[in-house]
């Protein structure tokens, strides 16, 4: 099995329902929740829990908000799960299911949750008729229904939703390694998520410095380079740049498991090492698709001019934080290769 950025609950649970009129807010009844099914999501505490989960219906796919809770009976158990919609909440997956549905109110929608390890929770939206909806009747033979680990579907369901969330979440996945980059935990992701992200970056910076000390091998072995060095082949140096090629060309390698598109960070440090060079004696190499069997590689060159514009306010807060006897002495942006290079060159496939 592929390695995933989400993968499922130890629960090992599916649950799979019509959704009725009453949880559409179809009817006169006014009730702000969704029910959903017993002896599922065990590892959310009972009351009133705020959680982040991730809402897939067709091609849209986002982490909102859900109020998560059950009721305690008599007997002191509780059961009867719901998710509501919140107070004076525009961002929780019950209101966009229903604004959803209010798209084609007649048509008989339901719903497939499943806990991620994470403890988030996803939501799979479907409307009877569609391409989902069939693959859904592979794996589901009741209106209601838990899956577990001795359900004969179970793992063709399981394998299916891990491979459905993971592709469809890229975009929130990239999100995430922004967030872990730059340090902001105001949003609705899971530290659990931050942390992930954060360590796979690392992973990926890693193995993609190893693919350009490859790549670079083959250049001197070719006559196009005569020397380079790798100042991190040991140990991480520090230094702001990875590798000098032939003495005078200073290489930071800069790699994503996302597309070429995906954010660029610059240290502090980075960026005033980049002011004080020639704008033709450092690049980046930008490596991609690291999750994909064909890496590729681009070659990133004069980004001076953006390195001197950004390198100012820099300087100013740091002289601000002076001033009040205070230090700034880490900062890291992040931008996007295109709105940083002038000269980016053509793929080239590691």
């Amino acid at each position: 099995m592929p390695d995933y950025f989400f993968t499922l609950n130890k629960e090992h649970h599916i649950g799979f329902k019509q959704l009725t009129k009453t949880d559409l807010g179809l009817d006169s009844n006014n009730v702000t929740h969704i029910g959903l099914l017993t002896n599922m999501l065990l590892f959310l505490p009972n009351d009133d829990v705020v959680k982040s989960g991730l809402l897939i219906y067709e091609n849209y796919c986002e982490i909102l908000n859900f109020y998560f809770d059950r009721i305690l009976r008599e007997s002191g158990k509780y059961n009867s799960p719901k998710i509501r919609s919140g107070k004076d909440s525009k961002n929780s997956i019950v209101v966009k299911i229903r604004e959803i549905v209010n798209t084609d109110p007649n048509s008989n929608w339901y719903l497939v949750w499943v806990g991620l390890d994470s403890e988030e929770v996803v939501f799979w939206l479907i409307k009877e008729g569609t391409e989902d909806y069939q693959i859904a009747q592979k794996f589901f033979s009741k209106d209601k229904e838990i899956l577990d680990e001795q359900s004969p579907s179970y793992n063709n369901a399981a394998d299916y939703l891990l491979k459905r969330i993971n592709f469809d979440s890229i975009d929130v996945q990239k999100d995430i390694e922004v967030k872990s980059q730059i340090g902001d935990l105001k949003h609705v992701y899971k530290r659990k998520d931050i942390e992930k992200a954060d360590a796979l970056f690392r992973e990926t910076g890693k193995s993609g410095e190893e693919l350009i000390a490859q790549y670079l091998e083959i250049e001197k072995k070719n006559g196009r380079i005569q020397s380079f060095l790798w100042e991190n082949k040991s140990r991480e140096s520090g230094l702001p740049y990875d590798f000098i090629i032939d003495d005078e060309q200073f290489v930071d390698v800069k790699s994503t498991r996302f597309d070429f598109d995906q954010y660029i960070y610059f240290s502090n440090a980075e960026i005033d090492f980049v002011v004080g060079k020639d704008d033709l004696s450092y690049s980046v190499f930008r490596v991609f698709d690291m999750d994909k069997t064909d890496k590729k590689l681009r070659i990133c060159k004069s980004c001076n001019q953006y390195m001197n514009r950004i390198n100012k306010p820099i300087i100013d807060i740091q002289q601000e934080m002076i001033a009040h006897n205070t230090l700034l002495e880490t900062l890291k942006i992040g931008v996007k290769p295109i709105d940083c290079f002038i000269n980016i060159q053509n793929p080239i496939t590691l």
